[in-house]
């Protein structure tokens, strides 16, 4: 009786566990707005005149700081006064283009507050192309305390631009390789957004990216996967690939592992080696160290951009503690 009894209980817990899985792992958002387009309202801009622009981009960490990924439960005045920091920057380097990694547009982790919209209504970057990579209804990250679980999830990736954005294109990278099903049904997809922006009788392209952190093998396909996306514009578009690379450049000291993430494997990474060896393409810089921002001594971010059609200027790494990595600025003009 006992038995039957604990086996009663075992098929309900399995059923309870089951249930919960699909729900949790099921989305809230409708296919067709993973990707968009999105005009806010605001003064028209100017034509271009002189032919020098600035483009930032920054994993803005949801502006948790460096609880970023932690264990710890917040408030909300954090990300109210780290989204004020946030925008005090914005003011004084005036970026005509932003692209941002881990923004959320609907999280129980920021308060449901949509972080690319409420940039865009205190800034001139009226103009937001926004991907979703991750949206479940209930993630159970960090593990323990269940307190501070992540729940329900609306995050990804954005590109706010004074200028007009022409199209934009949501590209899903492969999930990490010898994980199991469960592991990679609540994770977030890595994507390249793909955005085209219009600046007076040019077209930019934007290459926004956000690589696997985690596992190298599946970081260097990925990579693979983005210069050939890179390739389909080289050509005929001035290219700037950007964002959060989540490896160190081939000549940094190699070292296995974040402080208190023993499981990032930088040994052997050839993820940057194979942007460099795309004689098209050119890095902003190689040396400015971008993780973490209490004590920065990892490079993570990166700008490439394609040499024939842009011009470096200028390439610096604001200091700002809203996120656990720094932004990373670009001057530049077009060279044809």
């Amino acid at each position: 009786m006992i038995l039957a009894g604990f086996g009663i209980l075992v098929v309900l817990l399995v059923i309870a566990i089951t249930i919960f899985y699909f729900w949790a792992s099921s989305s809230s958002i409708p296919g067709n707005k993973l990707s968009e387009i999105i005009n806010y309202p605001g003064p028209i801009p100017p034509p271009p005149g002189l032919n020098t622009f600035t483009i930032m981009t920054f994993n803005i960490g949801y502006l948790s700081g460096m609880t970023n990924n932690r264990p710890v439960k917040t408030e909300k005045e954090l990300f109210d006064t780290n989204k004020k920091t946030f925008l005090q920057l914005l003011d004084r380097v005036k970026p005509d283009i932003l692209a941002t990694q881990e923004i959320d547009f609907d999280s129980k982790r920021s308060f449901h507050v949509n972080q690319p919209q409420a940039i865009a209504r205190d800034t001139d970057l009226k103009y937001t192309a926004a991907a979703i990579n991750w949206d479940k209804r209930y993630v159970p990250f960090p593990f323990w305390p269940p307190s501070v679980h992540f729940g329900k999830m609306v995050s990804g990736q954005a590109v706010l631009s004074r200028w007009p954005i022409v199209s934009a294109e949501r590209a899903v990278l492969i999930k990490p390789v010898n994980k199991p099903f469960f592991y990679n049904a609540l994770y977030l997809d890595r994507l390249v957004q793909v955005v085209k922006i219009e600046i007076g009788e040019k077209t930019l392209v934007v290459l926004n990216v956000h690589l696997e952190a985690f596992n190298r093998e599946t970081r260097e396909k990925q990579a693979r996967r983005v210069l050939d996306i890179y390739g389909e514009y080289k050509e005929n578009y001035p290219v700037i690939l950007l964002g959060d690379f989540n490896c160190l450049p081939p000549d940094a000291k190699q070292k296995k592992g974040f402080i208190d993430e023993p499981d990032i494997d930088f040994v052997g990474d050839k993820t940057i080696g194979l942007f460099l060896a795309e004689k098209s393409l050119k890095p902003a810089e190689l040396e400015t160290v971008t993780f973490p921002t209490n004590k920065p001594t990892r490079k993570l971010d990166y700008i490439f951009y394609n040499q024939k059609k842009i011009t470096l200027l200028k390439t610096f790494a604001p200091v700002i503690d809203s996120s656990d990595h720094l932004p990373l600025v670009m001057e530049f003009s077009f060279s044809e």
